[in-house]
Order: C-alpha cells, then structure tokens, then sequence
C-alpha cells in the first residue's frame, strides 16, 4: 500500500484539474451554429464574397460617366530690369480656373453589359467558395465533435477497467490478510492497476487536446474550454444506393457547381475579348472660366497713368461638346489572338470540369465501398464487444470463486477493453465515412438541420 497511496493522490489531483475547467452542454447542432459564426476561415470567406458582391454593379462595369473637377490656382513675378523693353519694373499676374469635365463612352463593344454579367458570375464564384469552405468546416466541425466524445468514451471504457482493477486489487489485498494469497500475486494486480490508472491519466490529455481542437475550429478564444457532449457516438447507418448518390453529386456538389461558375467566367471572357472588334463611340463635354488679373503698378507705367488702370481682370468663359469614334483597323493581329486564347481557355476550362467529375466519381465510390464496409465492421465490433463485455462479468466471478487465476482474468479483462475501444472506433469511422459522403453529395448542410 505504501506504493500504490501517492499514486492514488497523484491520479486524483490530476483528474480534478484536468475536470475543474468549466463546462456547458454542447449538442452537434450548437456546435456547428457556433462554427458557422465564429469559425475564422468562414468569416474570411465572408469579407471575401463581400468584396465582390460590392463590385458587382453598373458603375464598376463602365456604364456610367465619369465627371471630374479640377481648379487651378497661379501665381506669378515679373522683375523687368531691360532697357531695351519699353515695359519696366514689377508685374504680377494672378490666375484662377475651374473646370469641370465629362467623359462617357456611349458604346465600347458592348464591353459594359459582358462587365457586368462577368461581375455577377465573380460574386456567384466567390459565393461558391464561401459554399465549399462551410462544408469544408461543418464536415470538420462533426468530426471534431465526435473525436472529442470518443476521446469521452475511451475514458469511459478506461474507468470501467480501472473500477475491475482496483476491485480485483483490493480482494487480493484482501487475501493476502487472510494468508491465502501470496506477495507475488499482490503485486501482479498492483502493476495491472498502476497500468491501467496511467492509461486512464493519458486518455484524459488526449481528450482535453481533442476539446481544443474543437475550440479552433469553433472560433472560441478560450482553448480550455470544456464541454458536456450531449450527442453520445452513436449512429444509425443509413442504406445508400450509389446511383442515388451520384445523381445528388451530379447536381449538388459544391465543387462541381462553383466550376461550372468558373467555366460561364471564361465564357463571358470570350465576348470580353470580342469587344475590341467593334468601334467604339466617346463623348466629351467640358466647361471652364478662366480669370486672370494682372497687376502693372509696380511697373515704369505707374508714373503715366493711375493706379486704377495699372490692374487689369480678364475674364474667358470656355465650354464644348466632342464626339469621338474610334475603330482599331491594325494592331499587328493582337484581337484575333486575344479571342483564339480565349476560347482556348474556355476548352482548358470544360476539360477541367470533366476531370473534376471523374475524379469525384472515383471518391464517390472509394467513399461508398468504405461506408459499407465500414457498416459491417461496425456490427461486427458491436457483437464482439457484447460478447467480450458478457465474459467480462462471467470472469469476475469467476476470479472470485478461484474458477481462473489472475493471468487469465487479466487476459479476459484486455480483450473487453480491447473489443470496447474497437467498437468505439468502429462507429467514428462509420460517423466519418457517412459525413464524406454527405459533403460529396452537398447534403451535409441539409441534413445538419435536420
């Protein structure tokens, strides 16, 4: 005993701490409600969308004029010292002139309205990718909520183990009190005890490394944070038909879609580039007023007249209407080359989209193969632990009644654990089979909600 106490005080202060973090309950639709809005990844998408849906407008795409005002202001010094100039002395000229202009390009090719289609398929694009990064993230948010519970579990089905050792410990020490065990057999189940008391110690810092990664992907600031899953790792496996699946890939895969976006951009960037065929049409009205004031009485000119007629104001009033048409007749073949690449990329564009199908066809059924075989991994695992679990209690007595020795209630006990924590992985890869098939198919949101 004298080994196993600090032990035991050790192992108690580190589950109080480890325990002592505050917690909330949590279900899997909170968290992922908490993703969706604190998730930092989403909210980058979010300001990026935002971008572009500002972009998306008329003004933007060149329709409308554009109107500038400028004002000029000069001032200037004339130090005349030439007695070859009949003008002498100082002169000063002051000079102020606003104007204000207007440039509208009436046609250019019908450039504006192809602009402000590709603007709007800009916005569709980048909505497509906020639309991947959240499924992206809710596919990660399940798998994290679920990590941590299974982590919970594991530690469940370690302090189930711990409860048979240290039972099985005490009834040795027991035994030993009455002299029917000996020294040997004591410290066997004081090893298997300490052994299953360091599991349990270490599960706990995997489980609390697993809420933290929650947390990121949550948003949450406090890391530590700690949480009463109220879903537990249990999953009723649903029976898909691959063509069913296909089909909804076919229509509802975020991939897919936002290509599909992409390809109308290059699309669009074909009559962009045939744009330039067409002349285009400029208008230009402007309007100024000029004055100027010029002063002579610091001249030889004061001594001949007044002072009143040495400064002199000029006023001008200026103001037109200009229509330009323009039309490229050569550039050395730049037009026609600029609409070839861009039908070309539009080909590269649509082979693209091909191999993404075949490449999501492949991961569709490599996903569908695994869900299945998953499924009957799983009922598998839940029969073995039943089994393993049922022996377990039928051990314990048993061990008691000396039917088995310690070697073999020891053996019964691993293969419980063993069969549990396989039954619990079994069912988390089944909940991560299920939910890459849901993000493949674009119904992971759809059925998050439900």
């Amino acid at each position: 005993m004298k080994y196993i106490k600090p032990l035991l005080i050790f192992t108690l202060f580190i589950l109080v701490h480890l325990e002592g973090v505050a917690q909330q309950s949590l279900s899997l639709s909170d968290a992922i409600q908490m993703g969706l809005e604190n998730n930092y990844s989403i909210r980058i998408e979010e300001k990026t969308v935002e971008i572009n849906t500002n972009n998306n407008n008329w003004g933007e795409a060149g329709r409308f004029p554009s109107i500038n005002l400028e004002l000029s202001q000069n001032n200037n010094w004339r130090d005349i010292q030439n007695p070859a100039s009949f003008l002498q002395g100082t002169i000063q000229t002051n000079n102020i002139n606003p104007v204000i202009s207007l440039n509208w390009n009436l046609f250019d090719g019908f450039r504006a309205n192809i602009t402000k289609s590709r603007l709007e398929k800009l916005q569709q694009e980048s909505e497509g990718n906020a639309d991947i990064v959240v499924q992206n993230t809710v596919q990660s948010i399940i798998l994290g909520y679920y990590t941590a519970v299974y982590e919970r579990e594991r530690i469940d089905v370690l302090e189930t183990t711990l409860d048979v050792s240290r039972d099985r410990y005490e009834y040795v020490l027991l035994k030993k009190e009455l002299g029917s065990a000996v020294t040997t057999d004591v410290l066997l189940e004081e090893g298997n005890y300490l052994t299953d008391s360091l599991n349990l110690i270490n599960q706990k810092n995997v489980y609390r490394n697993a809420v933290r990664d929650l947390n990121i992907l949550l948003g949450i600031e406090d890391v530590e944070q700690d949480y009463n899953f109220t879903d537990s790792l249990e999953f009723d496996a649903a029976d898909y038909t691959f063509d069913d699946l296909y089909n909804k890939m076919m229509d509802n895969n975020a991939n897919l879609k936002k290509e599909y976006i992409s390809q109308a951009i290059l699309k669009e960037n074909i009559g962009l580039a045939k744009a330039d065929m067409y002349p285009t049409f400029n208008v230009r009205a402007a309007y100024s007023y000029d004055r100027n004031r010029q002063d002579l009485t610091g001249s030889n000119l004061s001594d001949r007249a007044g002072a009143t007629s040495l400064v002199n104001t000029a006023r001008t009033t200026n103001s037109g209407l200009n229509f330009t048409i323009s039309y490229t007749l050569f550039n050395g073949g730049r037009v026609k080359r600029a609409i070839k690449n861009a039908y070309t990329n539009y080909d590269i564009g649509q082979l693209r989209t091909e191999d993404l199908k075949l490449s999501l066809s492949r991961d569709l059924a490599s996903e569908y193969d695994l869900y299945n075989s998953r499924k009957e991994l799983k009922g598998i695992a839940l029969r073995r632990k039943n089994a393993a679990e049922q022996n377990l209690e039928l051990s314990r007595e048993q061990f008691k009644t000396g039917t088995i020795n310690s070697f073999d209630f020891r053996a019964v006990q691993v293969n419980y654990l063993n069969a549990a924590l396989t039954d619990l992985q079994a069912t988390y890869n089944l909940i991560d089979s299920n939910t890459s098939l849901l993000r493949l198919t674009g119904g992971i949101l759809e059925e998050t909600e439900q």
